[in-house]
C-alpha cells in the first residue's frame, strides 16, 4: 500500500542519515545556494519519479523510483586539498546512506547512483561540489476505496456451451470475446442471460 507521506518519508530517512556526518551542516529543501562563510554543507531535495506498471495482473501496482538530488560544498586553501576533501565527504555520503538499516529496510534496491564533481577558484580559497543524483526503488500498490458505496451492478451472460453457429449479433456484451462465425462454441455476441442487481442504500 503506498504511503501518502512516503516521499517526505524517505526524504525524511536520508535527512537523519545525511546529519550524522560530522562537521557539516544539513539543508532540506532550505537554500540550494548556500554562501561560503557556511560552507562545509549538504543539501538534499526530491529530484523526480519515475512509475512502472507491473502489468495487468487485476491490480494497479507500480514498481517506484524516487530520485533524490544530495549536493555537497566545502572550500580549501588549494585546488588539491578541496578535490581530496571532496572526494573523502563523497565517501562518508555514500557509506552514511547505504549502510543504513532505516533506508535499506524501505527500499527495495537502489538503481543508480551518480555522482559529479568539481572544483573552482574563488580567490585564494577554492570551492569543491558534489552531486549525488539517487534512485531509490520501491513496491506501490494502489487499492480502490473500499469506503466507496456500491448502488448498482448488471450481470450478462454469454454462454460457452449455447452458440448459435453462424450468426452476427451487433454491439455484443463482450465483443473481445467472441468465437468469429462458423462456430461450434460461444461466446457468440449475444446474451443468453442479463440480470440487474440494485443494493440498498
Amino acid at each position: 500500500m503506498p504511503d501518502p507521506t512516503g516521499r517526505a518519508e524517505l526524504r525524511a530517512v536520508l535527512l537523519s542519515i545525511l546529519q550524522t556526518i560530522p562537521d557539516v551542516t544539513v539543508y532540506s529543501p532550505g537554500d540550494w545556494n548556500v554562501p561560503a562563510p557556511k560552507l562545509p554543507a549538504i543539501k538534499l531535495r526530491q529530484a523526480k519519479e519515475r512509475k512502472e506498471s507491473n502489468g495487468r495482473n487485476g491490480q494497479t501496482s507500480f514498481t517506484t523510483v524516487a530520485a533524490f538530488e544530495i549536493k555537497a560544498e566545502l572550500q580549501a586553501n588549494s585546488g588539491p586539498a578541496a578535490m581530496l576533501a571532496v572526494e573523502t565527504l563523497g565517501a562518508e555520503i555514500e557509506a552514511a546512506i547505504f549502510k543504513s538499516i532505516p533506508l535499506r529496510s524501505r527500499a527495495q534496491n537502489f538503481p543508480f547512483c551518480d555522482t559529479e564533481t568539481e572544483v573552482s577558484a574563488d580567490g585564494a580559497s577554492h570551492i569543491a561540489g558534489l552531486s549525488i543524483l539517487l534512485g531509490i526503488e520501491m513496491m506501490e500498490t494502489f487499492v480502490p476505496d473500499i469506503n466507496t458505496q456500491l448502488l448498482e451492478m448488471d450481470l450478462t451472460a454469454d454462454l460457452v456451451n449455447v452458440a448459435d453457429p453462424n450468426g452476427t449479433y451487433p454491439n455484443p456484451p463482450f465483443p473481445d470475446a467472441v468465437t468469429p462465425a462458423p462456430r461450434t462454441q460461444g461466446p457468440d455476441g449475444r446474451a443468453e442471460g442479463a440480470v440487474n442487481v440494485q443494493f440498498p442504500q
